[in-house]
Parts: structure tokens; C-alpha cells; sequence
């Protein structure tokens, strides 16, 4: 029987205002950070996260050896890298391979109540990427990705691809990706960053995510 998607109306208005997002410097490079709590136990979320049943899940398919040392590759996108640190339940440090150009993603998971804190880091280059885009084209691929994964955990029959997918497509979506633009924008001025540059290169990111570039 083929499973009737889920309404993300609910869940997206929870990652967008129970998502704390901040930008910071890390060397020469910039840190994106994404923290959110679940109700779930770090176990359930550790299982969507670092299996190729779970990742296919609400992600993306996987391919490699999801262990300390191994290789992985998202085959859907290309992304590709290696697991340089994994501790169960708890820690996960990995490179992220695309097009050329390296960046690292953590994913720390802790108890908080009877639920789970998760914190997402990616470290990216400061470039012209970055100059054009600023922190809100990592960020919002990754608010995406909480949403998909909240739905995922809030009900273990749901066609999590195919919610996301009309989502994406909705004015709902839309407006998804506005606000959330509109949120790494403030985090990027928390950060210290011009403000013409923060709310320009925010607005380009958004006009990307929705096509209107």
C-alpha cells in the first residue's frame, strides 16, 4: 500500500522557530551551526543519520562503509567524503566532498530532558561562494534537511521524499525558505557582517532556493 505523505505545515513552522542558527569565524574559514531538540532518544536519530536505511529515508541514498575511516557517497547529489570521527550516539566528524571543493560537517547529538539535542556544524571557505551567498545557502540546504527529518521522526510510515517534494513545490515551501533566509540573514549580522551584504546576499540565496534568480 503506498503511503500517504505527511503534512510538513506543522513541522515547518516548528524548524523554522525551534532552529537556533548562528554564524562564526573558525581560522580562515565560517561556521554555519544549526541547533535543535527532538523529543527522540539519541539512538532513534543516530539510526536515521548514520545508516544507509536510515539516510534513504529522508535524505538521501548512500553508498561506502558508514564507520570511523570509511568513505560514503551521496548518490543522488555526488557529495562524497570520509568519516574521520564516529562515537554511537553521540559524535560525527566528516568531510564534505562536492564539485571540487572540500568543506567539513559535525553532528553532535546529547540528552536534553527525555528528548536528544542535535547540533549541526558545517565549516565552509570564505570565498566567493561565500561573498555571494553568505551563510544562508548552507543554512537553508540544511533547515530543509531538519524538516525532512523531523517528519521522518515523528512518523516512522511516512513518504518522507514525496512530503518534501510537494512541500518544496508549495507556496508553503516558498515561504519556508523566505523566513528561513530572512533568519540566517540575523544570525549573519550577529555575526558582525555588513548589513547591505547580509540582507543582499541573503535575498539571493532565497530568489535561488525558489527559482526567481
Amino acid at each position: 500500500m503506498e503511503t500517504k505523505p505527511v503534512s510538513p505545515a506543522g513541522a515547518s513552522t516548528d524548524s523554522l522557530e525551534n532552529v537556533t542558527r548562528s554564524v562564526a569565524r573558525d581560522g580562515t574559514s565560517h561556521m554555519v551551526t544549526l541547533e535543535r531538540d527532538f523529543a527522540n532518544p539519541p539512538e532513534t536519530i543516530w539510526g536515521l543519520c548514520t545508516t544507509l536505511e536510515g539516510l534513504a529515508r529522508w535524505f538521501e541514498p548512500a553508498e561506502g562503509e558508514l564507520r570511523q575511516g570509511g568513505r560514503y557517497r551521496l548518490t543522488d547529489s555526488g557529495t562524497s567524503g570520509t568519516i574521520e570521527r564516529c562515537e554511537a550516539n553521540t559524535l560525527m566528524h566528516l568531510t564534505w566532498e562536492y564539485d571540487g571543493d572540500v568543506s567539513r560537517v559535525s553532528l553532535a547529538l546529547e540528552p536534553a530532558g527525555q528528548g536528544t539535542r542535535l547540533t549541526l556544524r558545517h565549516v565552509v571557505a570564505d570565498n566567493e561562494h561565500w561573498a555571494q551567498y553568505g551563510p544562508a545557502a548552507t543554512g537553508i540546504g540544511w533547515d530543509g534537511a531538519l524538516l525532512a527529518l523531523a517528519i521522518a521522526l515523528a512518523d516512522e510510515d511516512a513518504n518522507v521524499h514525496a512530503t518534501m517534494s510537494a512541500f518544496n513545490d508549495s507556496d508553503g515551501g516558498r515561504r519556508f525558505v523566505a523566513s528561513a533566509a530572512d533568519r540566517w540573514c540575523i544570525a549573519h549580522l550577529s555575526a558582525g557582517a555588513d548589513p547591505d551584504d547580509a540582507h543582499e546576499s541573503a535575498t539571493r540565496t532565497a530568489a535561488f532556493y525558489t527559482g526567481d534568480e
